[in-house]
């Protein structure tokens, strides 16, 4: 998304939020996704996206939730006796055994937030599809759109299936109708992505207009407004966002945080990730363990997504961020849009790494059988799970405008 406003020449003038250049783009324009001259990042893109869609897939997904949380989630059968979970009981399994932070983060990622997100976002695209305006619908929707990268039922789909495919190996398991409603709303959430133009909500809620100085205006890091410059420090009138030209101690949020998930990156690696029996085995495995038993299982698939989202992700991401960072320190004018697309892709792909977390939430409602078959949460399951949120904050916290800024001052 990109900010924009109307110039009297007929054509939009863009702000590229990767590299801050701004641009004209002529009207009428017939291209289907438009790029930056500077870093090629995508300033627009009109193919295959709908409001109309976006409303009734995120309504859909709301509505699917809604089952998928008060329904059978999972049952597993062994030895006579069988196991039941809710979609909440991953929260409780953990809480239980002693997993407050984990069992909070389960909670919020793929119960609270989802809910959260798809209300707002239908009670927003609901009003406008009606042609209505409200004062609180630039709040919802900068809310919604926040939400985006922590509500994950998406990628908590990824997490059931390798759970699944994990216990249908030793014992019986069936899918409820809550994991049957859960699988629904996670695909129409990719299709709420795919489908929903940010821009153009963001135009129906308000219109741009055009400040008398663009070369000197600032945009809106939430709803990508254009402002007069005397608008820094005041809250957008879009949005209710602070509006600041820059994101505020972009830099040093950005390494420390990125330092503490480099720390925390070792022990996630070397301890173990959680128990599941294998073969009325209580067996302990870590990140790379979980990803060979994939292979041996012959889940070759699985394993490769395994082995992309919980170890070589959180190892680009780490690399990624710090190349980032340098560049700003070295005032680095070299590979300047190699960079921004690291960014991107960081940004992107950062969500995806919570999968093994998610795994261990999918299976230990239903694993409480006796002292040999029983799957729990071990030692790297926090600093794992810390190393995916940290690095996440750290993509949101810096800002990619900062190299391109650094590399036009003189060394």
């Amino acid at each position: 998304m990109t900010a924009r406003v109307q110039s009297s020449a007929g054509a939009e003038i863009v702000g590229c939020p990767d590299c801050g250049t701004r641009q004209r783009l002529p009207a009428p324009r017939r291209a289907t996704v438009t790029r930056c001259v500077s870093c090629d990042g995508t300033l627009e893109r009109t193919h295959g996206r709908s409001l109309s869609a976006a409303l009734a897939c995120s309504l859909a997904t709301l509505l699917f939730l809604i089952p998928a949380n008060l329904s059978l989630f999972l049952r597993t059968d062994a030895l006579g006796v069988s196991r039941s979970s809710h979609l909440a009981s991953a929260a409780g399994a953990m809480l239980a055994d002693g997993w407050p932070w984990l069992a909070l983060i389960v909670l919020l990622f793929v119960v609270v937030f989802p809910l959260v997100r798809f209300g707002l976002l239908t009670a927003v695209l609901g009003f406008l599809e009606f042609g209505r305006v409200e004062p609180w619908m630039g709040r919802a929707f900068r809310w919604s759109n926040r939400l985006e990268t922590w509500a994950m039922p998406d990628v908590f789909l990824l997490g059931l299936a390798v759970a699944y495919a994990r216990l249908a190996a030793s014992i019986a398991v069936r899918v409820g109708p809550g994991a049957m409603a859960f699988i629904a709303a996670g695909v129409l959430a990719l299709v709420v992505r795919a489908t929903l133009d940010k821009a153009a909500v963001w135009e129906r809620i308000a219109p741009d207009t055009a400040p008398a100085d663009t070369a000197e205006a600032i945009e809106c890091q939430d709803c990508d407004l254009l402002l007069p410059a005397h608008h820094e420090g005041r809250t957008c009138p879009r949005c209710a966002a602070p509006v600041r030209r820059r994101k505020p101690q972009s830099i040093s949020r950005t390494i420390a945080l990125t330092l503490a998930a480099l720390l925390l990156y070792i022990p996630a690696n070397i301890y173990p990730l959680a128990t599941l029996p294998i073969n009325y085995q209580p067996t302990k495995y870590t990140v790379l363990e979980g990803v060979i038993d994939l292979v041996q299982a012959g889940l070759w698939d699985l394993a490769i997504l395994v082995f992309c989202a919980s170890f070589l992700i959180p190892f680009l991401k780490l690399v990624g961020l710090g190349w980032c960072v340098w560049s700003v320190l070295s005032r680095s004018n070299r590979h300047l849009v190699a960079k921004a697309r690291t960014y991107r892709v960081v940004e992107e792909i950062g969500r995806w790494s919570m999968v093994d977390p998610f795994v261990i939430g999918a299976f230990v409602p239903v694993m409480n059988y006796n002292a040999l078959i029983y799957g729990r949460a071990e030692a790297a399951s926090v600093p794992f799970t810390a190393v995916v949120v940290l690095t996440i904050i750290s993509a949101k916290t810096f800002d990619p405008r900062l190299m391109w800024d650094a590399a036009r001052r003189p060394q």
